[in-house]
């Protein structure tokens, strides 16, 4: 029996960092998945200020702004997500990511249902996300969570558009 890593929203300085770990994993991961396109790597994180976003997490991505969701095993962490206000009743899904050697737990389904959760709750209707066409696990997760299709709500550079996949979800508050 696989255990069930323990889920909880950032709230400290070594929360945030781990997370900042996580992305800075994340980061590399892609530059060796895509290592055929190192462009593409280069232009989405510079086009997103990744530098300036690692140095400020928690403005970023905690309250007002957002929140962050940290996956733990054995006080470890080994996973995240995050999202961001982009709008009154709009939320983006961020930087989510589990360790790979982590992989195969539902680590990430349990991170994504969490998320839409806690938006809900927060009173968003909507979240968004984009992803690259080719992360095809990824995809598969977020349709698998009920994500479908849109319209691009980011402007990234011509070159990169083909590339990109934008995705939504309307969000119900429970009861």
């Amino acid at each position: 029996m696989i255990n069930k890593p323990t889920l909880r929203e950032a709230v400290s300085d070594a929360d945030y960092a781990g997370f900042g770990d996580l992305i800075s994993e994340y980061v590399v991961w892609c530059r060796e998945r895509y290592a055929a396109d190192p462009w593409l790597v280069d232009m989405a994180f510079s086009y997103q200020s990744l530098d300036r976003e690692l140095e400020q997490l928690r403005v970023s991505y905690g309250p007002p702004n957002g929140r962050t969701l940290i996956a733990l095993d054995a006080n470890r962490v080994i996973g995240g997500v995050a999202y961001r206000v982009i709008g009154p009743d709009t939320c983006e899904m961020k930087r989510m990511y589990v360790r790979t050697n982590e992989a195969g737990r539902g680590t990430g389904r349990l991170l994504c249902e969490a998320l839409l959760e806690l938006a809900a709750a927060n009173g968003f209707g909507r979240m968004v996300l984009d992803t690259s066409r080719d992360m095809t696990e990824a995809i598969g997760l977020y349709r698998s969570c009920g994500f479908i299709d849109c319209a691009p709500y980011v402007d990234y550079p011509e070159r990169m558009q083909p590339m990109m996949l934008f995705m939504e979800k309307a969000l119900e508050a429970k009861q």
